[in-house]
């Protein structure tokens, strides 16, 4: 065998990996999950040639809880919610330090730059693209020429949030939405938006890789996530393809909370359709990286792996149980289940698994292919056996919810969700909401004295807020604004063959079940807290 072949072959086992996080993608919203009138060819492409995990769920929601868990391949959800990596925290860049795998981050997921948040540590190449929701401040000292936000909103909105007293919740949507139009007054076509910029950058990563040595890619678009303003918002030639008839305003930033009684069901339908085109867009530019990395001969040693955070609530019934945007610590279907594909040689083409995923299982499949062993302290599974068909099922049950407010779950035949109550939660975490805990914990070098951080929980909230003025409010646990943490009262209980998207709930005519599967929950967290 000549020298020429010998390092050939060597390089082709050189395995690496590329994992394209899309946020806020939901599965109701792709072809290849069942949708039949939504345009998603490459996404489908993929399910093709890969593995599709029919059954996968976000085990902690939303952003960076869902983040934290991918990239340590543990459960979180029981412990730690919207906050900073802890140093404790070991994760898949950590994990490939001291090899000869080169490490990349290309994203524009401005949560992974929270003050001192640290989610980019461990990376040997991090490219970030500014311009997305907690960044588009980036360009508000920009002029608005070309776009007014007046324009973005129905009058019926304005009026029915005045009514209802909450005109703050305006003003805070409208700031939102006009810092956002600065910058996006001058897009033009698909290829202005967000996640073109972000595919392009990393197939420049991709062009001058080290072919001889490794590699782990990290792509985080932030798109689909709103603002929902898909090409046909900027073109005045263009129609929504998925809704051409529409008169209305198109509301790519629509007011977070209840929708009943504010919106009308075709206006919520028209923000449907707009996140739709937005997904189809996406899905274009997801094309344009698989397509360079047949090009590029890339196809023959590496994982794709293609996830989501999370899905969306889009107002009544299944689409979203009454509300807009992810502005409760709810964690229906809608939200917590999300799609999961995976390519690469050696795996079967065109496979669908039934068997229960979780978001906790990335890293540990990731490692695997990489030829590293898993962290000691990691909890998810991987996932590779089960895609090759060397066992049926790695759980009996999937778990999802929001850390110290709510914990679902997920069997063959039913779902289960416990709201958690004042009593479950220590003093502390009954004092704070769950995004506070997070940023006050990272937020002592805008104190002006340490002291401040060792008073009473009262003062110490209303003393941050006050010094911190770009912090979020309290209240808040998610990137979404106005966002408050309301449950149900009463624990629910849903027939998963008869009721996926949990509109029925029935456990007050079989308590038997939902006292099993509440045991079994609360069996399963105890555990947790023991790893």
């Amino acid at each position: 065998m000549s020298e020429q072949v010998k390092m050939t072959q060597e390089i082709s086992l050189k395995k690496n990996v590329i994992v394209v996080m899309l946020d806020t993608l939901s599965a109701d919203y792709m072809g290849c999950y069942g949708n039949n009138w939504i345009k998603t060819p490459n996404m489908d492409r993929l399910a093709r040639e890969g593995v599709l995990f029919e059954n996968n769920y976000i085990e902690g929601v939303p952003t960076i809880p869902c983040r934290r868990t991918m990239f340590t391949g543990r459960y979180h959800v029981h412990s730690k919610g919207w906050s900073a990596l802890d140093m404790d925290d070991t994760t898949i860049a950590d994990l490939c330090w001291g090899r000869p795998i080169d490490t990349a981050l290309v994203f524009d997921c401005p949560m992974y730059r929270l003050p001192k948040f640290g989610y980019t540590r461990g990376f040997d190449k991090v490219w970030f693209n500014h311009g997305h929701e907690a960044d588009h401040d980036y360009f508000k000292d920009d002029p608005l020429y070309h776009l007014k936000a007046d324009d973005f909103i129905d009058e019926n909105i304005i009026t029915g949030v005045e009514n209802r007293g909450e005109a703050k919740s305006i003003r805070a949507m409208m700031d939102e939405l006009e810092t956002h139009l600065r910058e996006s007054q001058h897009w033009k076509t698909d290829e202005d938006h967000m996640v073109a910029r972000v595919m392009k950058s990393a197939v420049n990563y991709l062009k001058q890789a080290d072919r001889n040595k490794q590699f782990f890619l990290w792509v985080d678009s932030f798109d689909p996530h709103e603002p929902f303003d898909p090409p046909s918002v900027y073109n005045p030639d263009m129609k929504c393809p998925y809704n051409p008839d529409y008169k209305g305003k198109n509301m790519i930033y629509p007011l977070w909370g209840p929708v009943e009684g504010l919106f009308t069901e075709p206006q919520l339908h028209h923000i449907r359709m707009l996140y739709a085109e937005k997904v189809t867009m996406v899905d274009k530019w997801l094309g344009y990286l698989m397509d360079q990395v047949k090009a590029m001969g890339l196809e023959n040693n590496t994982l794709f792996l293609m996830v989501s955070d999370h899905g969306h609530p889009f107002g009544e019934g299944k689409h979203g149980h009454g509300i807009l945007r992810k502005c409760r610590p709810w964690p229906y279907e809608e939200l917590v289940r999300a799609p999961m594909i995976m390519k690469g040689p050696g795996l079967p083409a065109g496979k669908r698994v039934e068997g229960f995923t979780q978001s906790c299982d990335v890293a540990p499949t990731v490692l695997d292919w990489l030829g590293l062993p898993e962290h000691a302290e990691m909890t998810g599974k991987n996932l590779l056996p089960l895609a090759r068909g060397e066992v049926d099922t790695l759980r009996d049950f999937a778990i999802a919810g929001y850390y110290r407010y709510s914990t679902s779950i997920i069997t063959k035949d039913w779902s289960y969700i416990h709201w958690l109550r004042e009593d479950e939660k220590t003093i502390e975490d009954s004092r704070f909401q769950l995004y506070k805990v997070g940023v006050a914990k990272t937020s002592g070098h805008i104190s002006k004295s340490a002291k401040i951080l060792a008073s009473s929980f009262d003062e110490m909230q209303k003393r941050v807020k006050e010094l911190a003025s770009t912090l979020d409010d309290e209240d808040q646990w998610t990137c979404t604004p106005g966002s408050l943490a309301e449950l149900p009262k009463r624990d629910m209980l849903f027939d998963r063959q008869a009721d996926r998207y949990q509109l029925n709930n029935i456990a007050a005519k079989d308590p038997k079940k939902a006292k099993e599967l509440f045991e079994r929950l609360r069996e399963f967290m105890a555990e947790l807290r023991t790893c």
